[in-house]
């Protein structure tokens, strides 16, 4: 439980979770909707509760617990490794963030530190960076939501801000 997801057209990685923390990555084949460990690909810090997002070449996967970090590892799905990249981390230690994307850019909202926080985080794929942008924040704090988009928006929807929430933002 609590494992984050990314993937492209073709294959879908798992990578972390409980009982543990796990550093586990797994990799899903759609066209045979076979799924198989890749030990290459591990994320280097066992944890869950982190968020992920990627494009079609890469899948970045930051935050989590055991302990709260800020740590973004990125998966390269043609080789089936993962690296820590630390110019990518995120802003701040959190977890049970939530991340969408598009193929320039991801961003990690939300999350718990040791309070529920509306930070949003912007990570550009093709310099392995990441920025607060305080000018996209989630107008309310929240964790353990969900987030999705396309390539011109990212909604972040659900969640506990404490108490469980309905509302959904776009960014």
């Amino acid at each position: 439980s609590y494992a984050a997801a990314t993937g492209n057209s073709t294959h879908g990685y798992f990578g972390g979770g409980e009982p543990g923390p796990k550093s586990i990555m797994d990799k899903l084949t759609y066209s045979t909707d076979t799924t198989a460990a890749v030990p290459g690909a591990n994320l280097n810090s066992a944890r869950y509760a982190l968020g992920a997002t990627g494009n079609s070449t890469h899948g970045y996967f930051g935050g989590g617990a055991t302990p709260v970090t800020a740590t973004m590892e990125k998966t390269t799905y043609s080789s089936d490794t993962t690296a820590a990249v630390p110019g990518a981390n995120l802003s701040g230690n959190r977890s049970q963030t939530m991340a969408t994307g598009n193929s320039t850019h991801g961003y990690f909202g939300g999350g718990y530190t040791p309070t529920v926080v509306n930070t949003m985080d912007k990570v550009t794929y093709a310099s392995d960076t990441t920025a607060a942008v305080s000018g996209a924040n989630l107008n309310t704090a929240r964790r353990y939501g969900g987030a999705t988009g396309n390539s011109t928006h990212g909604y972040f929807g659900g969640g506990n801000v404490p108490g469980v929430s309905t509302s959904m933002e776009k960014t």
